[in-house]
């Protein structure tokens, strides 16, 4: 989340809630320092193709990626 309260992915935050899926399990498997991570998060850096792929894949393989990365 942002600091004024908006949230970039908010279809991935949702579901990191709903799922009981720690940020933190998604920053290990993408071997991303927690500041990048956040920023990933934030908007402020992108996600790699790789890294949105290993995070629709591991986790989320049953909502459309373009969906689960909307903004």
């Amino acid at each position: 989340m942002k600091k004024d309260g908006t949230v970039y992915y908010p279809i991935l935050e949702a579901e990191l809630v709903k799922r009981g899926i720690r940020k933190s399990e998604i920053r290990k498997a993408l071997n991303v320092e927690h500041s990048s991570f956040c920023e990933k998060l934030n908007g402020k850096r992108p996600f790699t193709l790789e890294q949105g792929l290993t995070i629709w894949k591991t986790w989320f393989h049953d909502i459309p990626i373009d969906e689960l990365f909307r903004h």
